[in-house]
């Protein structure tokens, strides 16, 4: 084999090698998703127009990664409805949120009630705390320990107690007094939460084994309205 021989083999190789280099190479740039697509793909994902509005916040408009925990409580059922009667329906309807408007669903199979329906949470560290402080009211049948995943039927439940429960006088005080003491109130606005709360609120007081300051502290411990 000649000089030139040898030069046009070592060049045809490099040719061959690079285009393989740079293919391979493209195929794997084609197959990674770019950061903000995989942000978008999350979004995409979620459930409500509320949730969406809340995940664009955390996320800075699609620019930044958002906590997987956030991500999947923009995925539950956001909504400022006071009942949750169209969540029982053959086409699941949310009600309107201070953060969207209303949203059908294909199913409620696997998700909650959550909260967020007035701003969206940027933190869960209170979220956390919160949810430690719970933990005291463990005892009491049907009491949403996590109530950003609180479970519909467990909601309709309290709802309906509610709405047929009247508390006596002495009773009335009570309540009276936990509201007045609270700073969450049952809370921040009167949507299914607040009297699902009430409820809670009722038959604690109804049972006589908590008193205004222990229901004012379940109240406040049970904050879902986001920020």
């Amino acid at each position: 084999m000649n000089k030139i021989q040898k030069i046009s083999l070592v060049i045809a190789v490099l040719l061959v090698g690079g285009a393989y280099y740079f293919n391979r190479n493209k195929t794997d740039i084609n197959s990674t998703p770019l950061p903000n697509q995989v942000i978008k793909a999350v979004y995409d994902s979620i459930p409500t127009e509320a949730g969406k509005v809340n995940f664009m916040k955390q996320s800075a408009n699609l620019t930044m990664p958002v906590d997987a925990e956030l991500a999947d409580l923009d995925s539950q059922i956001i909504s400022c409805a006071p009942n949750v009667d169209g969540l029982f329906t053959s086409v699941p309807t949310t009600g309107g949120s201070c953060a969207a408007g209303s949203s059908v669903l294909k199913s409620t199979a696997g998700m909650y009630l959550g909260g967020q329906c007035c701003s969206a949470m940027k933190d869960t560290k209170e979220y956390h705390e919160n949810l430690e402080k719970l933990q005291a009211y463990k005892n009491m049948p049907d009491i949403p320990l996590d109530p950003m995943h609180t479970p519909v039927a467990m909601a309709k439940k309290w709802i309906d107690y509610d709405n047929t429960t009247k508390l006596t006088p002495t009773q009335q005080a009570i309540y009276d007094q936990a509201y007045a003491i609270s700073k969450e109130k049952p809370c921040c606005c009167k949507c299914w939460h607040y009297y699902v709360n009430e409820g809670i609120a009722k038959k604690m007081i109804i049972d006589g084994t908590f008193n205004a300051q222990q229901v004012a502290a379940y109240w406040d411990a049970s904050d879902i309205c986001g920020a």
